[in-house]
Formats: C-alpha cells, structure tokens, sequence
C-alpha cells in the first residue's frame, strides 16, 4: 500500500499497511483518547484523515474490524444493526474491544458520525438538546445510529482488499506466484498453519537479504501479509475472506492463477 506521506496526490493516502511500528509505539486499546483528538472543523481534511489512519492502523486484531465497519456504515445504520454486524465478523472473535467501542472510537477518528434521531425519525440538533437535563435528553433521543463521514468513505475506497492485495503482489515480483498458491490452496478448505508451513517450506521466495545476509523467512510471513490485504481469515483453520475469493476467482478468469 501506498505510504502515508507520498506526494503523488494533493491529498495523502492512508497506509493500511505501514502503521506497525508507530502503532506500537502509540499503545494497543484500538483508538485514541476522546481528548488526543480534535474535533474535525479544526482540522483539514488531510489532517483528519490522518488521524483516521492512525487509529485503524494501530491496533492489528482490530484493523480489519475496523475497516469493514467504515464500509458497512456507508449506508446510515443503527446501533444494533451496527453492533450485530462487527459481531458477525470472524476477526471479531480475537478482537480487543466491544462494538459499541469501536463504533465510538471511529466517530472521534473522524471516520464515523453518530447522529442521534427523536421518536418521529428526525435528526435531533445540538440546539434541540441546549439546556435540557440528562434526563430530558434521554427522552428526546430515542435512537442512534452511525453513518461514514467523507474521510472514512475515502480511507475505504483507497484500502479496499482489492487495492490491497494488487500493491501486495507486485511489491515483490519473484513472491506473487507463491502468495497466488497460497490464496489457491485455502480456497474451500480452511487449513492449519502446519499445512502452510509444510506448502511453503524450502521455497526460494522465503529467502531475502538483511544487511547483506541471505535470511530465511518464516511461512508466517505471507500469512500475515495475506491477512492484512484482507484477503485471509482464521475460522477454525486459515481460509479465504469473500473478499479474498473473489479475488482469486478474477485471477483465473484472467489466466493470472
């Protein structure tokens, strides 16, 4: 994936990819602080999409989640529909927080809006609630829900899987053919890192240079790049996403597979 800071366009790209390091560095509970964040009118839209791009990033059991919530809420979705569809998700049974939370930590990211809405189905102002109790507030919301805002519409088509696993492949040529096999041999069988690691051992595309040194790789290595491309799930055993099939399927329709 494109980094970050690259010039080519006038506005920056997200790294769905290149965020480790950084993420690390930052912490591990998914998002940041209401208060690390400022609100987006006081911000650019390169900006926001900045902190957007952090707080997908930093966490990787999150990552995906994440990600494929800004898709889902391209339609405007309320809470529960919101919530039963990240606990759906299969990445959702290794991740770190609960729904509600990372639907949250989107909005102060500046990917999602929460919008607020009264018994008749209206959007209910910050005017509206201007010195009411609590209690009051209550009584005037009668439901919320959460819709993708420009910046989170943007980061989703720029990190689409699709996107992702084109840079992937052709990152390093001389390892597309063995990312290709891999994707073909979880296709309709979900298969134990044992089996992988028995596919892929011995393999010329493992091997790479690090300071001048002839390193071997571990199989890991393309599991985990094929997981964040989106193109890899673990469910009882590693197996292609939808996503990641239908990938695939456009490969060998094209003769590329």
């Amino acid at each position: 994936m494109t980094d970050y800071l690259d010039a080519r366009s006038t506005v920056q790209d997200p790294d769905f990819d290149g965020m480790e390091a950084e993420g690390g560095a930052l912490g591990c509970d998914g998002s940041l602080a209401a208060e690390d964040l400022p609100a987006a009118d006081a911000l650019t839209f390169e900006e926001r999409l900045a902190v957007l791009n952090r707080t997908v990033m930093r966490h990787p059991l999150n990552r995906e989640i994440l990600y494929k919530a800004l898709v889902f809420c391209e339609t405007e979705r309320p809470l529960r529909e919101a919530e039963d569809f990240i606990a759906a998700l299969p990445q959702f049974a290794a991740c770190t927080q609960n729904q509600y939370y990372l639907l949250t930590s989107l909005v102060r990211a500046h990917g999602l809006v929460l919008i607020e809405r009264d018994e008749a189905g209206n959007e209910v102002s910050p005017d509206q609630k201007e010195g009411l109790t609590e209690d009051e507030i209550d009584d005037l919301v009668a439901a919320i829900s959460f819709k993708t805002t420009e910046v989170g519409a943007y980061f989703a088509e720029y990190n689409r899987p699709a996107a992702r696993l084109v840079d992937l492949l052709h990152l390093v040529p001389e390892r597309t053919d063995t990312y290709i096999e891999l994707l073909r041999f979880v296709d309709g069988a979900a298969r134990p890192y044992g089996q992988i690691e028995h596919l892929l051992a011995g393999r010329p595309a493992l091997e790479t240079v690090i300071d001048g040194r002839v390193e071997t790789m571990q199989p890991s290595v393309f599991v985990d790049k094929l997981e964040r491309a989106g193109a890899l799930v673990w469910k009882d055993g590693w197996t292609l996403t939808e996503e990641g099939r239908e990938f695939l399927e456009d490969l060998l329709e094209h003769d590329q597979a």
